[in-house]
């Protein structure tokens, strides 16, 4: 669902903040109601929760850990600011404020989700499944959770179990937009465009501008470029530039509490310029190519998602955006390194082996070119594309390139390189 007007916004989150005070900590909050300590607390609670429904953390948080030292007692200022330091980025912080949460009332499944966001946004995607299916087990009737754990499940590069959870959500919830939307992602990623036009329709308004661009991408990858041109084209303008910020809605707290959030926003660093800088032909229109990427601001993206790898290296889902800006911007050595790296987190993502093959082909090495495009088509045969990567299959390899020489060498990372798995660790606090 998409919030039509910051008045509604606010009206929906002013509802759902008093929800969680006035109902999941009702037995906790009766037995020192009357106390000064805990009057205190919630005075300080509730002047946080107006600071939150306006997206200002920074205002919320002292007023929150003011709270926590009024009532050591009160749970709901401890969870209050596990969310507010979720919005600011301060995971570590947020899991310590959310474990008081939770010793002091288990029974509120507000706590141990949001202890799911707090690994899921700090790219540990293997605890924040583990947390939030045991949410579930706990919680079978908020079918929505299905999708916070199909998210989980496709940035840690499991494409079919994710699969499974986000369609059991879209087959069994009245709120199905975010996981048609995470549907959407998931074939366009595995290759299977049919199927990914598909889901992006039945999200609706849900998918947002990335929807719109994600289909005029496939439109590209399939040879339509006037049908990507004018979907682009299309596009409403934005008011002002900036990166995403999360906010009480993004981080799942949407009408009727169902918890399902929009966990791709952030993450999602490409533009209409970018895509388009991808498809430029190549060296007769290098040019417009580099036109794009400075019109797209390419090394602005870059470095933003560089910032994010840095402490996520292994995600497969950055690793792709970063290849996919790199070949924007004409740096297709990079590109071809960054994509060899989703290949290797995450091998189900076949159009990471189509974009390896177009960075490849215009590093010059045609034979690497061809053998990944030859597996993207033993993955995903009979797919429509572009007269590009037919001009890749039919070229003549470069003096040298010998096919004995190259073998699949561009889907192995050398030993220095290779991903290590992400730690087991904690699947809790």
């Amino acid at each position: 669902m998409i919030l039509k007007s910051k008045q509604t916004k606010k009206c929906i989150l002013a509802a759902v903040l008093i929800a969680i005070s006035s109902m999941q900590f009702a037995a906790a909050q009766t037995q020192h109601w009357r106390t000064a300590a805990r009057e205190k607390s919630q005075r300080l609670a509730s002047s946080a929760q107006n600071q939150l429904v306006l997206s200002n953390a920074d205002a919320a948080i002292p007023l929150l850990q003011e709270g926590t030292r009024a009532d050591p007692t009160d749970p709901l200022p401890f969870l209050l600011l596990g969310m507010a330091l979720n919005m600011k980025g301060r995971y570590q912080e947020a899991l310590d404020a959310l474990k008081q949460s939770y010793a002091l009332d288990s029974k509120a499944r507000e706590t141990y989700l949001t202890v799911g966001f707090s690994h899921y946004l700090s790219h540990r995607y293997e605890q924040a499944v583990a947390v939030w299916q045991k949410v579930l087990q706990a919680n079978p009737d908020v079918v929505p959770i299905y999708t916070n754990i199909g998210f989980g499940l496709l940035r840690d590069g499991k494409t079919e179990e994710a699969e499974n959870s986000l369609r059991e959500c879209a087959k069994r919830s009245t709120y199905s937009g975010a996981s048609y939307r995470g549907l959407m992602l998931l074939h366009y990623l595995n290759g299977n465009f049919p199927i990914a036009r598909s889901a992006a329709q039945q999200a609706g308004p849900a998918g947002g501008k990335q929807a719109h661009l994600v289909l005029a991408e496939i439109d590209f990858l399939e040879g339509n470029a006037k049908l990507a041109a004018k979907q682009l084209a299309s596009l409403p303008k934005p008011t002002k530039k900036a990166r995403p910020s999360f906010d009480m809605v993004s981080l799942g707290y949407l009408p009727q509490h169902d918890f399902h959030f929009d966990p791709f926003s952030a993450d999602y660093y490409d533009n209409e310029s970018l895509i388009e800088a991808r498809f430029v032909d190549l060296p007769k229109r290098d040019s417009r190519r580099a036109q794009l990427a400075k019109k797209g601001k390419s090394d602005s993206a870059l470095s933003d998602v560089r910032t994010a790898l840095a402490t996520a290296p292994n995600d497969p889902y950055l690793n792709f955006q970063s290849g996919a800006i790199r070949l924007a911007a004409g740096d297709f050595p990079s590109a071809s390194q960054d994509f060899a790296k989703v290949i290797g987190r995450a091998p189900d993502w076949h159009l990471a082996k189509l974009y390896l093959a177009l960075s490849r082909f215009r590093e010059g090495k045609v034979t690497d070119a061809k053998t990944a495009l030859e597996g993207f088509e033993r993955a995903c045969p009979g797919r429509q594309l572009a007269p590009l990567f037919a001009m890749i299959k039919n070229a003549d390899a470069q003096p040298g390139q010998a096919a004995a020489e190259q073998k699949d060498e561009q889907f192995t990372l050398p030993d220095d390189a290779k991903n290590r798995p992400p730690s087991k660790g904690d699947a809790g606090f």
